[in-house]
């Protein structure tokens, strides 16, 4: 009996253990703080040879903790170190264009454009203070039509997004309020690809457009511009929350919605502290 007894006392002991172990392993593969990503080769090419960015997702997705204890956040890009990120399509007056989004000032957003792409978006609350005449618009849809595409369409997965500018117009700008728009119950949703048609829809009362609170960080790569494709060469402030770093764009892949671009300070220092030849 005694034999029986401890035997009984093992089984339970291992399986509490059991738990224990399975809630671990649970915690680790679903919590954000150690989330995978589908493109997990490219993310971690990224991390590992930008400090700086390694510093800020993890203070994204850690929080207060990791602002408590800042990490490398002296360090410079590499500069000839390349990385490969997702590109977005969306609309302007007709016309595809593509893009990234590297920061959001909202950090629900931010998880929820993170998992869009498979691929990590910035949480950047200081993108709120900037000045309401250095932001544009992007109509984001919050339902009406099912998204397609390699990403399921726009963030809500329905039909990808609306801009109201490009680039070397007045009054494009790459930080953009996200203004939701909701097709009305007793209207037909059809895919809208201009401003003009948003508008227009609007004022049929089909549906309703809501400015929201938040400032995303969302580059153009490709556009039309007099029926001609253009493409991005250098871009500035590509990550507000790291002065002084632009990128730049060596080569597009719109079939794969890819682009590669590699880190450049301005302040031409590498990430040991040495000056660059070609900064």
């Amino acid at each position: 009996m005694v034999r029986q007894a401890i035997w009984i006392g093992i089984t339970i002991a291992v399986f509490f253990i059991g738990i224990g172990i399975s809630s671990a392993i649970f915690s680790a593969t679903y919590n954000p703080n150690t989330m995978k990503f589908a493109n997990q080769e490219l993310f971690e090419q990224m991390m590992s040879q930008n400090p700086k960015m390694t510093a800020k997702w993890l203070d994204t997705t850690m929080g207060s903790e990791m602002r408590e204890k800042p990490m490398m956040s002296d360090m410079s890009f590499n500069v000839n170190a390349p990385i490969t990120m997702p590109m977005i399509d969306g609309y302007y007056d007709g016309e595809k264009v593509f893009f990234v989004h590297t920061e959001v000032s909202d950090k629900a957003m931010a998880e929820m454009m993170t998992m869009m792409i498979n691929f990590p978006t910035l949480h950047v609350s200081d993108l709120k203070n900037m000045p309401p005449d250095e932001m544009s618009k992007i109509y984001v849809f919050t339902n009406g039509i099912s998204g397609s595409g390699p990403y399921g369409g726009g963030p809500f997965m329905y039909q990808i997004d609306v801009f109201d500018s490009i680039p070397n117009q007045m009054g494009y700008s790459q930080f953009r309020v996200p203004h939701l728009v909701t097709w009305n119950e007793n209207s037909t949703p059809r895919i809208l690809i201009s401003v003009d048609e948003i508008m227009e829809a609007e004022s049929n009362a089909e549906l309703t457009i809501q400015k929201t609170d938040n400032v995303v960080n969302v580059p153009m790569i490709v556009w039309k511009s007099d029926d001609m494709e253009q493409r991005a060469s250098m871009i500035q402030r590509m990550f507000e929350s790291m002065p002084g770093v632009d990128g730049e764009v060596t080569n597009v892949d719109v079939d794969n919605y890819l682009v590669m671009l590699k880190m450049h300070s301005k302040n031409g220092m590498d990430m040991m502290g040495q000056g660059l030849m070609n900064p």
